[in-house]
């Protein structure tokens, strides 16, 4: 059986964990005393009241960490996770070097004669956490980590995060347990920690992905581990996928001859797609559920197999679904189809990984909309528009791209129209050379539904300038040669910068052929109708 939530745990990631834990460790043997000691004490420490409550935040930490730890082993990757534990190991690294060699003492602790529960919480917790080496709070810089890491991977419901990470930070105060200094200090070291941990673990990730790629073409070898035995799920997993995309390729000749050759085994196999199913039933956790009431429940309605008779029933399906490769004739029948087509399987199988990785990315891009068309104006006046017309600035589109190239999407504005193009070249235009930011606009559009063609942003304006041009021709106003060229100009303006004004001609290509004094000698007091019209009907 198989709970694939927790493939975000592999070996790279449990080793962090393990990590993470011993400095988590070394957080309680650095904490000790030295005769020599520097003050962070500020005159505002003194002022600051104990509130024996701050320590249920406080303890609260704990539940912070393992709360991050379940959200990303149920909605993330193990790169995520990677980046997550790398940011813990680095901070708290950070944390007990600084615990090392810049000794702080408490001297704000206060005696504590009150009694209560919350008071009696206090004493214990006193008494419990030496009052040395203060200096940064760890407590702090965690909570903020956390929080850091929750909006990257926008799990949602920031607000409630954000008051209990204050919460956290605020209560180390309130217990006497630090310095207003050690919390200052504390706060920006998460943001280096996660920089740096996003920057390592670039290398995981292509290493992971070249690892994946040596296993999707590595048959030879997955047919070996079956004819000796080794027979685990992820085993068979790749050896449905490899088999699939061989299946995908058969030739009339190439069914001819699995059917011939699986004729002779015993139970007989009638085609590829019949072994392929097999060794998906056998790695189904319904079908063990039922080989093992079959083979341990004998006739007992009620019987409840166990983990090991599950676990026995899925090896003994296992052991049926491999059959046909334990017989040499099959297996070399399978490696020499595999070997005619392999040429084909290759180019089809990069094409499938192409689209696949086209659908992540229009995906990651869908996913910023929803989750950004709240925060970025110019986004939400682009979703929101009904008109036809967009007055969002120049700055506001460059600010849409900007955030669009940030963790946790990564991607440009470039790699989405492709993919779109990639997935249905029928309804998209390719981009072609030129670069234009305005591109997000018909991009947005597009991927939310308020058109059914993608086609690049001047393109759109191009048509807007003819019908433009037509509508004043029809109410008698002509435009000479010349005018018409600078009109193109100020069109191309008006789709890289969304406006033009006066200013504008003090732009190239504009300042290059006379500037605003020759647009004004071209069109005269028109000019200024030209220009309103433009921003309003153009854009």
């Amino acid at each position: 059986m198989t709970i694939p939530k927790f493939k975000v745990m592999n070996l790279m990631n449990i080793v962090l964990l393990l990590i993470a834990l011993i400095q988590y460790y070394l957080l309680t043997p650095l904490n000790a005393g030295n005769e020599k000691f520097i003050t962070v004490l500020l005159e505002f420490d003194h002022k600051i009241k104990l509130i024996p409550g701050f320590i249920i935040p406080y303890l609260s930490i704990y539940i912070f960490l393992f709360l991050m730890l379940y959200l990303i082993i149920r909605k993330k990757e193990s790169g995520d996770m990677t980046v997550f534990l790398f940011s813990v190991v680095i901070l708290w690294s950070i944390i007990n070097f600084a615990h090392g060699f810049f000794p702080v003492i408490n001297t704000i602790r206060p005696e504590i004669k009150a009694e209560g529960f919350f008071f009696d919480a206090v004493n214990s917790l006193y008494s419990s956490v030496k009052p040395f080496n203060t200096f940064p709070n760890w407590q702090v810089s965690t909570a903020v980590l956390c929080a850091l890491v929750y909006r990257k991977f926008n799990f949602g419901r920031f607000i409630p995060v954000v008051i209990w990470t204050v919460l956290i930070c605020l209560s180390p105060l309130f217990l006497k347990m630090t310095y207003l200094t050690d919390v200052l200090v504390a706060i920006p070291l998460p943001f280096f920690a996660y920089k740096l941990a996003q920057k390592i673990s670039i290398v995981t990730v292509k290493t992971e992905t070249v690892t994946e790629v040596v296993k999707i073409f590595s048959l030879e070898s997955l047919i070996q581990s079956i004819a000796i035995g080794m027979r685990d799920e992820n085993t068979i997993s790749s050896m449905v996928d490899n088999l699939k995309r061989i299946e995908k390729n058969l030739t009339e000749k190439d069914i001819d001859e699995i059917r011939k050759t699986g004729s002779a085994l015993d139970p007989p196999v009638e085609s590829l797609k019949q072994v392929i199913n097999n060794f998906i039933l056998a790695i189904d956790v319904e079908k063990q559920i039922e080989k093992a009431k079959e083979m341990f429940g004998k006739d007992k309605k009620a019987f409840v197999p166990t983990d090991k008779n599950i676990k026995e029933a899925g090896e003994e399906l296992i052991n049926i679904a491999c059959r046909p490769f334990d017989n040499p004739k099959f297996r070399y029948c399978i490696l020499e189809i595999k070997k005619r087509n392999s040429g084909l399987i290759n180019t089809n199988s990069l094409e499938e990984a192409a689209r696949e990785r086209s659908g992540d990315v229009i995906f990651k891009f869908k996913s910023f909309i929803e989750s950004n068309k709240n925060n970025l104006p110019a986004l939400k006046a682009i979703i929101e528009n009904t008109n036809g017309h967009t007055h969002i600035s120049f700055d506001e589109i460059k600010t849409i791209s900007r955030e669009l190239r940030k963790p946790p999407y990564e991607i440009s504005t470039e790699e989405v129209w492709n993919a779109f193009l990639r997935l249905d070249s029928t309804k998209v235009k390719p981009l072609g050379e030129t670069k234009n930011p305005a591109n997000i606009i018909t991009l947005t559009q597009y991927a939310i539904g308020k058109t059914d063609r993608l086609e690049p942003y001047t393109d759109s304006i191009d048509k807007k300038l003819n019908d433009w041009i037509s509508e004043n021709e029809l109410k008698g106003r002509k435009f000479t040669e010349e005018e018409l060229v600078w009109l193109r100009m100020m069109k191309n303006h008006v789709s890289s910068f969304l406006e033009i004004n006066m200013m504008s001609f003090n732009q190239p290509p504009f300042v290059n052929k006379g500037g605003a004094a020759k647009a004004y000698n071209i069109f005269g007091p028109d000019l200024n109708r030209i220009m309103y019209e433009f921003n309003e009907k153009l854009i």
